[in-house]
C-alpha cells in the first residue's frame, strides 16, 4: 500500500463548491482506498492503495463529478513527497506568521522557461521552485496577492493548489497518526 494525499482545489472556499467531508471520507472509502482521513474542510484527504496516480486520478475525479455534481482540481503526493516538500520549504517561519507561508503543488513539473515568468508578479513576496512544489513566503499578507494559484496555473499552463504551512503539518499529521482501527 502507497499512502497518499489528494488535494481538491476550491471545495468549501468561501461558500461554494459544498463537500460534506465525512461525504467525501466515506465516497475515498467506496473506491476502495483504505486508511481514509481528512483535515479542515477544504479537501486534504490522506488514504492507501495500490493504484497508480493516474487511477487513483481518474477514479476520485470521476466519483467527485457523479455524486457531487462538480469538477474541480486534484492533486496528489504520495506521503514521503509530501513530508520532502515540507521538508523543503526555503524559509524561516519567524519573519511571517506560518499562514503566510504556503505550498503550491503542481499537477506537472512547471518547464523552466515558464518559470522565469513568476517574478513578475511576486512583488514583495518570496518564492521559490522546488520540484513540483512552489514555496511562497507572503510578506503583505495573502488575501489580495497577486501571485497566486490561478495566475500561477496561466503561466506554467499546470494545475496548483496550495495550502499554508498550518494546513501542511495537520495533513502530514494525518499522514504520521497510527490508523484508525
Amino acid at each position: 500500500m502507497i499512502r497518499r494525499v489528494a488535494f481538491f482545489r476550491g471545495i468549501n472556499v468561501g461558500g461554494h463548491n459544498r463537500v460534506p467531508m465525512a461525504e467525501l471520507r466515506e465516497m475515498f472509502t467506496e473506491l476502495g482506498y483504505t486508511g481514509v482521513a481528512s483535515a479542515i474542510q477544504s479537501g486534504n484527504v490522506v488514504f492507501d492503495t495500490t493504484a497508480t496516480d493516474r487511477e487513483v486520478a481518474v477514479a476520485i475525479s470521476d466519483a467527485v463529478r457523479h455524486r457531487f455534481d462538480l469538477h474541480v482540481p486534484l492533486t496528489l503526493r504520495t506521503a514521503g513527497a509530501f513530508a520532502a516538500a515540507i521538508a523543503a520549504h526555503p524559509f524561516s517561519p519567524g519573519m511571517v506568521e506560518a499562514k503566510f507561508h504556503h505550498i503550491m503543488f503542481l499537477n506537472e513539473p512547471a518547464r523552466s522557461d515558464a518559470v522565469e515568468r513568476l517574478g513578475e508578479r511576486a512583488d514583495s513576496d518570496d518564492f521559490a521552485v522546488i520540484g513540483r512544489e512552489i514555496h511562497v513566503r507572503y510578506n503583505k499578507g495573502s488575501a489580495r496577492a497577486r501571485f497566486n494559484v490561478g495566475w500561477v496555473d496561466q503561466q506554467l499552463a499546470v494545475v496548483a493548489t496550495a495550502r499554508n504551512l498550518p494546513t501542511c503539518q495537520k495533513v502530514l499529521g494525518l499522514i504520521e497518526a497510527p490508523p484508525a482501527r
